[in-house]
């Protein structure tokens, strides 16, 4: 290590401790409409399944995020089973609705990655309902998946990403307009997240605004911890300009590529989105701007 790196590093130590990432919450009444519970269930394996579906225990009990940069950190992805202790048991409908509407959980500890600003009450209402549901997979479960320990730049990199404001607004989901549907799947299953230029340079309220929107280039780790970068989704020659939908439709549910190669860690499976749906993802990303890409 140079003189002038751990220059940087001494200072991102120092400053880190003082790095907020806690935040006071507010206190709302949230009730729920009447769901399908069955619906719910499909919504939160794709909205929250990559990250908190357990394939080992089959149920909703987290795991260790390995394809997070190592210079954040220790990241884990929380036991949401209903588990008082361990789990989201004490949520309220109004703390997990808070919880979306702004990434800040019952505790005032910030978790922008649970940030669904844009979510249909419709979608919300269903999650919410699967969640206090009796369902296996989110029944109560003491499994502890793992303490999150951010590193000092991981906690530096998490304080300069700011909660959102809650807002008590009825957002409709897209009616019949595919496009219009892509997009708010794009948003809320996150796709934009990972294939957008970096982490810190995403806008969750308005995700078109994030630097490099789906040209990919996110740096991660597959299963092998090996660093990759995301592909680019935008309709230029680098990108999907070439694929056909059913091969785009295969990716996503199938995990097979264009080539015929399998599509490995950390690109989660949508087996659960309807062909409905990955034709109006598809019909979206055609419509974004073309990024070039190497």
């Amino acid at each position: 290590m140079d003189l002038k790196t751990g220059t940087i590093l001494a200072a991102l130590t120092l400053l880190a401790p003082g790095c907020k990432i806690q935040y006071k919450t507010e206190k709302i009444n949230y009730n729920p409409s009447r769901a399908n519970v069955r619906e719910g269930k499909r919504l939160t394996m794709l909205v929250c399944g990559s990250c908190h579906y357990n394939f080992e225990t089959k149920d909703f009990t987290g795991k260790k995020l390995e394809d997070s940069p190592k210079f954040l950190g220790k990241i884990y992805a929380a036991n949401i089973t209903q588990h008082p202790g361990q789990g989201a048991g004490q949520y309220t409908p109004g703390e997990l609705v808070y919880l979306l509407r702004t990434g800040i959980s019952r505790s005032g500890r910030l978790m922008p990655y649970m940030h669904r600003p844009n979510m249909a009450e419709e979608d919300l209402d269903a999650i919410i309902a699967y969640l206090k549901s009796d369902d296996h997979a989110v029944r109560p479960s003491d499994r502890n998946p793992g303490k999150t320990k951010y590193s000092p730049i991981g906690r530096l990199g998490l304080s300069f990403t700011k909660p959102g404001k809650y807002q008590d607004a009825r957002i409709q989901k897209p009616g019949s307009d595919p496009i219009l549907l892509g997009k708010y799947l794009v948003d809320n299953l996150a796709c934009f997240h990972c294939h957008s230029k970096n982490f810190t340079s995403l806008d969750v309220q308005e995700p078109e605004r994030s630097k490099g929107f789906m040209g990919g280039g996110n740096k991660l780790r597959n299963a092998a911890g090996k660093k990759i970068q995301t592909p680019n989704l935008t309709p230029h020659a680098t990108g999907i300009a070439n694929w056909t939908e059913g091969e785009f439709r295969r990716a996503v549910t199938a995990g097979i590529s264009k080539d015929n190669s399998v599509i490995s860690y950390p690109m989660p499976l949508f087996p659960e989105l309807t062909e409905a749906e990955t034709s109006a993802i598809f019909a979206y990303l055609k419509t974004i701007p073309p990024i070039e890409t190497k």
